[in-house]
């Protein structure tokens, strides 16, 4: 699941085909951009100022030609939302000049989004600068999750030109591309910004973020606002019809005669985020909810395996981060260090292992993690390299996205197959631990909506979690392809489980008749944003612990359950199910007809005697 990711630049002024340096500027051009935020808006503002200035007294522009303005599409979104974005942008697309009077414009579009040309509606000289204010509102820079915001701005390309010269008149014009970003005091605290060199200012209920030119050359500026966040997730399993030997009659007074057993893995608990869970209603009641060695929260439920039925989970994730300011630091020891802790303790030795689809001791992969690693010292800045090498190496295929997903592993995604964010993983976690680092996949729910933006059909992400000491799991999110690393806390996501193999699902179906049906069941899981008023009954809601006790693990709690899955949910433990009861009612019959006879026997004599 690619994350939200802008690819839009700014504007290129006056290109022209070759370039020389003149000594003083001719001319000024600034093209500025302010892009501000209300409180319950669900769009931005933005608003370009263009500033054309003639420094010496020697030129000046006429008042003929015209200047274009590209508002570029959001190139994530599809032709649809293309489409309607497009027409909001228009619908407020206004043009002013200096004295707040309307100037005339024409909008084109094109592949990559409107143009729109406005003409030069007066003489630029020294005394009378050039000004246009052009203003339009859009939701491409924002994602608005009820009290969350996350803002991203368009970057600048690499080749931008700061001074851009004239060879044939020898002329220069200085450029400048400001960017001032207003939020609405009202809303929620600032957790997270990049690039960090900005500054702040406070301005008629607005904090105003000031990103410099040089700042933003390849870099998109990212803000986001709020700590933490709930999220409902609603689970239905269809549970289908597999026996159709056993009456329901029989089965009901002895269900081990027709049972399937499902174990469900349910979002887990997480110390990062602080992840709480909270259950509205679970049905059926489990017979087990249990957390194995990973942390992972699995349910067992029996079903009646002779006819149709329904499991359904609904419940609440509460995650938190840090304020920006009180950000936890992420501690950067030294690799000697690390490694010397991580070997010498046997419960973290274990997320170093070769997998099938984490081909750590592959020639391959121990030369590619080699190369990276070397003149690194330090932990956070390998982690860095290992992110930065992860994002060169493999680019993102919406194709297989939107496609049936077959797992390739890390090495074949590092030699140039087809990759989505399991690829992206895969591929970190091998080179990690080839490196002596300790990681594990993680799965869950990204980049997550409201209700009312939230889709039927959610598909899980993955990400990385590295284990770092005295702070614990680190989560990595490769796939956001950006130099503002995806390293940290997230509160637009839910952890759902964690992996140290090739096994990306606790799910598990047992049962004594044929899965063929059972592997066409329907599985549906919705996990979207709320808020705290949206909950009915707060109180009504029950931890795990609350359900019943987590059961931890154990080679005696494991003999147990092979147990019972033997006798309920196989073919020899249903024919066992079935013939003891008959065996036992036989044997019971025998003892009742001895009694009987006995008895009668014992009448007898007594009468024989009787009449003696």
């Amino acid at each position: 699941m690619k994350k939200w990711i802008l690819s839009i630049l700014t504007l290129v002024l006056l290109l022209l085909p070759s370039f020389v340096y003149a000594n003083d500027a001719d001319f000024q051009i600034e093209s500025n951009m302010e892009i501000r935020y209300d409180k319950g808006d669900k769009f931005v503002t933005v608003e370009i100022e263009y500033i054309r200035k003639v420094v010496n007294n020697d030129y000046y522009f006429p008042a003929s030609g015209e200047k274009t303005f590209p508002i570029p599409d959001l190139l994530s979104q599809d032709e649809k939302k293309i489409s309607v974005e497009r027409e909001f942008k228009k619908d407020s697309l206004t043009v002013k000049d200096s004295s707040g009077e309307d100037i005339d414009f024409s909008v084109k579009e094109d592949e990559s989004g409107l143009s729109v040309s406005v003409p030069n509606y007066k003489r630029t000289t020294r005394t009378s600068p050039y000004r246009i204010y052009l203003q339009y509102k859009t939701h491409d820079y924002i994602k608005v999750i009820n009290q969350n915001i996350v803002l991203q701005a368009p970057a600048l390309p690499k080749d931008t030109e700061f001074e851009i010269v004239d060879e044939s008149s020898n002329t220069r014009t200085d450029v400048d591309y400001g960017l001032e970003i207003l939020i609405d005091k009202e809303v929620a605290p600032l957790a997270k910004i990049w690039p960090t060199d900005y500054s702040l200012e406070d301005t008629d209920g607005y904090d105003k973020y000031i990103f410099s030119s040089r700042s933003r050359i390849d870099r998109n500026p990212y803000l986001e606002f709020g700590i933490s966040q709930i999220f409902r997730f609603e689970l239905n399993y269809q549970t289908p019809k597999t026996d159709s030997f056993i009456p329901e009659k029989y089965s009901e007074m002895f269900s081990a005669l027709s049972t399937n057993i499902f174990e469900i893995s349910l979002p887990r608990y997480f110390d990062e985020t602080n992840q709480r869970v909270k259950i509205e209603s679970i049905s059926p009641t489990p017979t087990k909810i249990s957390r194995d060695e990973e942390g992972n929260i699995i349910a067992t439920f029996e079903v009646d395996a002779n006819k149709d039925g329904n499991i359904s989970v609904v419940g609440y994730v509460w995650v938190e981060q840090e304020e920006f300011e009180q950000t936890r630091s992420i501690p950067n020891i030294t690799l000697d260090e690390y490694r010397n802790e991580i070997n010498g303790n046997e419960m973290l030795n274990k997320y170093l292992g070769n997998t099938k689809y984490w081909q750590v001791s592959d020639s391959y992969i121990q030369e590619e993690a080699g190369k990276i690693a070397d003149g690194e010292t330090h932990l956070l800045d390998l982690i860095k390299a290992d992110y930065r090498y992860i994002n060169e190496k493999l680019e993102y295929d919406q194709s297989k996205a939107d496609s049936i997903n077959n797992r390739i592993g890390a090495k074949q995604a590092l030699q140039g197959e087809a990759s989505v964010c399991m690829e992206y993983a895969d591929a970190m976690i091998s080179i990690l631990r080839a490196q002596g680092v300790a990681a594990r996949a993680a799965l869950g729910y990204a980049n997550l909506r409201d209700a009312s933006e939230t889709t039927d059909s959610q598909v899980r992400h993955q990400w990385v979690q590295i284990w770092v000491p005295n702070y614990g799991w680190l989560s990595v999110d490769p796939t956001w392809e950006s130099e503002n690393m995806n390293i940290g806390p997230g509160i637009d996501r839910v952890l759902w489980e964690t992996f140290n193999g090739d096994d990306l699902s606790n799910t598990k179906i047992y049962s004594a008749d044929s899965l063929d049906s059972i592997n066409n069941i329907q599985f549906d899981i919705s996990v979207y944003s709320v808020e705290e008023n949206d909950i009915d009954d707060m109180d009504a809601l029950k931890s795990y612990e609350e359900i019943g006790p987590i059961e931890e693990n154990t080679d005696e709690s494991s003999i147990a359950d092979q147990m019972n899955k033997f006798i309920k949910a196989s073919s020899i433990g249903r024919s066992i199910a079935i013939v003891v009861p008959i065996f036992l009612v036989l044997i019971a019959l025998i003892i009742i007809i001895a009694i009987i006879r006995a008895v009668i026997q014992a009448l007898k004599k007594r009468r024989h005697k009787e009449t003696v």
